[in-house]
């Protein structure tokens, strides 16, 4: 037998199954809610915060009084960091419906704060004071945020939401319901490496003027990589509960 013809196929099905296992491995955190908190991919579990924050019909569900003083909003909180450890890109797809959201309340919201401030932060808003959905990020101080604003999502309907923080382009994406928002924002000085995961929540700010969100979150996802369009296309038509087959290597 010719070792070569033997081994040709042979290297053919490891590069196949390498080339699957790295895509997999590029989920590194997962949060279905369908009866718990926990990462199924990873370690890091969140806690359910507060009296209006519950498990139903496999959502996370958060009712918030907008008055609420900010220690009393409820709130998804993560053991620790979900961002990735190491590196500058990131892709964050969130599944949601939120109604009449006040103003800034935060679908997710990674960062720190100094005083009634945020700082180093990233955050999804679906409706801003200006009736838009925000999408920021900065590594210092508000005033020097990246952001990409597009139509306010608080319809009270489904809708999917994906970020992309791109370190090697240096891009901030957005994705609404499987269609890029608008033309990709150069990130600046504003990189992953500098963003500071000290507040990690789903439905509640850095900032406490920012009342907690009333919505509910089907899923979230935490890739470390930066998912292409046809990526992001895949996964929205794939829904929250499945993810989208691998691709079919070209013949």
């Amino acid at each position: 037998m010719n070792p070569v013809r033997f081994l040709r196929p042979f290297a053919v099905l490891l590069a196949l199954a390498v080339g699957v296992g790295s895509a997999r491995a590029a989920l590194i955190h997962r949060y279905s809610f369908t009866a718990t908190t926990k990462d199924s991919v990873g370690h890091v579990d969140g806690r359910l915060k507060g009296a209006g924050a519950s498990l139903a019909g496999g959502r996370l569900v958060l009712v918030n009084d907008p008055a609420a003083a900010v220690e009393k909003i409820s709130c998804l909180e993560f053991a620790g960091p979900i961002l990735p450890a190491t590196g500058s890109t990131v892709s964050l797809a969130v599944w949601f419906a939120a109604k009449d959201a006040g103003e800034f309340a935060r679908v997710l919201n990674f960062g720190a704060s100094e005083g009634t401030e945020g700082v180093q932060f990233i955050y999804f808003s679906p409706h801003t004071g200006d009736g838009t959905s925000r999408v920021a990020i900065t590594g210092s101080e508000v005033s020097a945020k990246t952001f990409l604003d597009f139509a306010a999502l608080a319809d009270g309907q489904p809708h999917c939401v994906i970020l992309v923080v791109d370190g090697a382009a240096k891009k901030l994406h957005v994705f609404a319901d499987g269609q890029e928002v608008a033309p990709p924002e150069d990130l600046g000085a504003n990189t992953l490496d500098r963003v500071k995961p000290v507040e990690n929540w789903l439905g509640k700010s850095s900032f406490a003027a920012d009342p907690g969100l009333t919505g509910s979150i089907d899923e979230l996802r935490v890739y470390d990589h930066a998912l292409t369009a046809g990526e992001v296309a895949a996964i929205f038509r794939a829904g929250p509960d499945q993810l989208p087959a691998a691709p079919v290597p070209a013949k």
